[in-house]
């Protein structure tokens, strides 16, 4: 294959130079009289074209959202060109018909290229020169901003705008980022006609948020609000289970969520940040910020054991040993060496380096900084729920405070949703009191969901919006991030 040919397969092919496709007409040329009744237009010539395409594709590389694959799908050799596959058959009007429509998903149509490919298609259509070679601009500005269009699209609805992990460093919820190959597929075998209403978002809050939208009298603050919250649920892209704990970083509370509605809802800790309107005051301020994540719940400790993290060791734990020995002993904390055996903290050099691999842990009491139960679910972070001594800080307004995990307010009712089971929670509840010093694992015969989340809007059980602070500073970032895909009006 030349290297004409296979430049010529822009975005999958305009044209079909080898057996391994078959042209529904016997040329590109054919097509193009065929869809618009001029006979000149056989004589397409595709090297003439090429070198009309190469200059239209250097034009445009600003404008494209993907232009780095846009020149990789120029050296590809596999079927039709985003034009070649749609230019009949009305597609032309059924993708513009969406594009146009993207406002419904908080979107502008305007980095989708809409109205250019519908002026482009528009051009081609009622053009009456005659003359092919009028349409070889046309047909390359169309098959360019099309073949962009179309895939910015299908990416910004079953993925979202823009990619959260870029945006933060502690969003560890998995991304399926649309890849070069997926692109590709998109473009070369994949009806468009089948695919659009197929990628529509289903999330039952993205489609009270759709209803909301269209309700005169919202305010543009109110608006932009919407806007970056459906971004965040597209991010998500599967709707909350029939039962589940929803975990909301910005709201700082935890609501425990079955058959669509709010069971019951508790004040909770979230992790402490350096975003400064809610950093520690005259602490310096500490970045332990919780991470947007989600897992599932199945098990729990009762009295539990904290295994203290090695970095509260080395950055805490140590230096208060060092200013007092008896430091363990008055917290019911016990350490042991690198052969795992249990010291004597009065025998030990803390200021030595080696106290640096010791572990240590918090047995199990009134004291315990995880409280009475520890909540987990499985994730390579070290993240669970779990209670705490501290219980004034469930009412200060600022409850950004812990190491990253999150401390419930209300543990006995938050165990007993979760197992849904009164006599066992019963059980759980008298061992907290009568065997304090006692731990034992609960496993849970049903994982329940549990979502920690970053949404400063929201919708209650009534379907009203209402706000949370942005207490780590996220929503500058997104704002940033989607400056060119919010509809100017706001």
């Amino acid at each position: 294959m030349s290297k004409i040919q296979l430049s010529l397969v822009i975005l999958g092919g305009l044209l079909l130079f080898n057996s391994c496709s078959s042209p529904k007409v016997e040329s590109f040329g054919d097509e193009l009289v065929e869809q618009f009744g001029q006979k000149n237009y056989s004589k397409f010539d595709t090297t003439a074209y090429f070198t009309v395409f190469k200059s239209e594709q250097k034009r445009l590389a600003t404008e494209l959202n993907n232009p780095k694959w846009m020149a990789e799908f120029a050296d590809s050799s596999k079927g039709l060109t985003f034009i070649g596959r749609n230019l009949s058959q009305g597609k032309i009007d059924t993708l513009y018909s969406f594009l146009t429509a993207i406002g419904e998903h908080g979107l502008s149509a305007e980095p989708f290229h809409a109205e250019e490919i519908r002026g482009l298609y528009k051009d081609i259509s009622t053009s009456k020169t005659g003359r092919v070679e009028d349409l070889y601009p046309l047909l390359a500005r169309l098959d360019l901003l099309g073949a962009d269009g179309y895939v910015t699209y299908v990416n910004a609805l079953q993925h979202g705008a823009v990619n959260p992990k870029r945006l933060y460093g502690r969003y560890f919820e998995k991304q399926n980022r649309m890849t070069i190959s997926y692109a590709r597929k998109v473009l070369d075998s994949i009806d468009m006609c089948e695919l659009l209403p197929s990628i529509q978002p289903t999330h039952s809050y993205y489609l009270k948020l759709q209803k909301i939208l269209v309700s005169k009298g919202l305010s543009s603050q109110a608006r932009e609000d919407i806007y970056l919250l459906m971004e965040k649920l597209r991010w998500m892209n599967t709707d909350f289970p029939e039962k589940y704990v929803f975990v909301n970083i910005p709201e700082q509370k935890l609501k425990m969520v079955a058959n669509s509605k709010v069971e019951d809802v508790m004040n909770i800790c979230v992790g402490e940040t350096t975003y400064a309107p809610f950093a520690k005051r005259g602490e310096g301020g500490s970045n332990h910020e919780t991470p947007v994540m989600s897992g599932q719940l199945d098990r729990m400790q009762v009295n539990p054991v904290w295994n203290i993290p090695s970095s509260i060791v080395k950055k805490e734990l140590i230096a208060s040993l060092r200013a007092n020995p008896y430091y363990l002993e008055s917290r019911n904390m016990v350490a042991y060496n690198k052969r795992g055996q249990l010291v004597d903290p009065s025998t030990v050099n803390w200021s030595a380096d080696s106290v640096l691999n010791f572990r240590f842990k918090q047995n199990p009491g009134t004291d315990n900084s995880l409280g009475s139960i520890k909540f987990i679910f499985s994730n390579p972070y070290a993240i669970y729920l779990h209670d705490t001594p501290a219980k004034h800080m469930f009412s200060a307004k600022n409850r950004a405070v812990s190491h990253g995990c999150v401390r419930v307010e209300k543990p006995a009712a938050l165990a007993s949703f979760l197992i849904d089971d009164e006599e066992i929670a019963a059980q759980i509840a008298s061992e907290i009191v009568d065997t304090l010093n006692v731990s034992r694992w609960v496993k849970m015969k049903k994982h329940i969901p549990v979502y920690i989340t970053y949404y400063t809007t929201w919708l209650n059980d009534e379907g009203e919006l209402y706000k949370a602070p942005d207490i780590y500073g996220y929503d500058e970032r997104l704002r940033k991030a989607m400056k060119k895909y919010l509809p100017k009006t706001i």
